[in-house]
């Protein structure tokens, strides 16, 4: 959980908020003691406050406490066990369906992280416009430089799709001060991610931001999206995992 917290009050710093803290699943016997100490020592060092809270009924979870928060990401830290390709965990089902991005981290997730460094890869979808957003805050508050991966496609439906996302991207990060790059690949938009991973390592990125699919399906909903578990349990970079077309609260406008 340590991981978690380093990069809650992060991202906290970023974007002037709390954190609140909760365990999934809940657990009323928890010894908080040692995560209080962390917890408490990364408020002064950061001048930020935070607060312990219970969900409420797990059936209207996360999203029930993202309104009752008014909260803007969810961090998680996932166990090994969560991400075994033969083991059932509901915390994908939730994160499948929050209304907010989820930060998604292991372990080995980098620790010092300071989200400056930013993978965006962008595919053929219209909803990639979202991921857009996202990325044009951490380069607003945070001053962080976006790389912009883009496919290689035939179809002229994809790359009218493809062309409207970077002219809409484009427009949007000139209205402001920060850097950004397009890096143009020959892969296809179905490969993009894996591409944009290769990519991340030779630039030391420190967050790649991901989409989820408009309809997850079941298996991906109670097993976990299998691209999304091959690269927590691989890669050290932490993840922001966006849901498409979600009544998302934006943390500035």
């Amino acid at each position: 959980m340590n991981i978690a917290i380093e990069h809650s009050f992060t991202l906290a710093r970023i974007f002037s908020a709390k954190v609140a803290i909760a365990f999934y699943p809940p657990k009323k016997d928890q010894n908080l003691v040692s995560i209080e100490k962390i917890i408490h020592e990364k408020s002064k060092q950061f001048s930020i406050s935070y607060r312990f809270f219970e969900f409420g009924n797990l059936k209207k979870e996360p999203n029930n406490s993202i309104q009752q928060l008014d909260a803007i990401l969810i961090v998680t830290q996932f166990s090994p066990k969560s991400l075994n390709n033969l083991k059932r965990h509901s915390i994908y089902n939730w994160i499948l369906n929050a209304k907010i991005p989820t930060i998604a981290l292991t372990a080995h997730s980098n620790i010092n992280c300071s989200y400056e460094n930013i993978i965006v890869p962008i595919d053929h979808r219209k909803e990639s416009k979202e991921k857009m957003i996202w990325a044009s805050y951490f380069g607003r508050f945070n001053k962080a430089i976006v790389h912009l991966v883009t496919p290689k496609e035939k179809s002229a439906s994809y790359i009218r799709t493809i062309k409207a996302t970077l002219i809409f991207t484009k427009k949007m990060f000139e209205a402001f001060t920060f850097q950004y790059q397009i890096i143009k690949t020959n892969s296809k938009s179905k490969n993009i991610n894996l591409e944009a991973i290769e990519i991340s390592k030779d630039l030391k990125s420190d967050l790649l931001i991901l989409m989820s699919n408009r309809n997850p399906g079941w298996v991906a909903s109670h097993y976990g999206p299998g691209q999304l578990k091959k690269i927590l349990r691989e890669e050290k970079n932490p993840v922001l995992f966006i849901n498409p077309l979600k009544d998302y609260y934006l943390p500035c406008s």
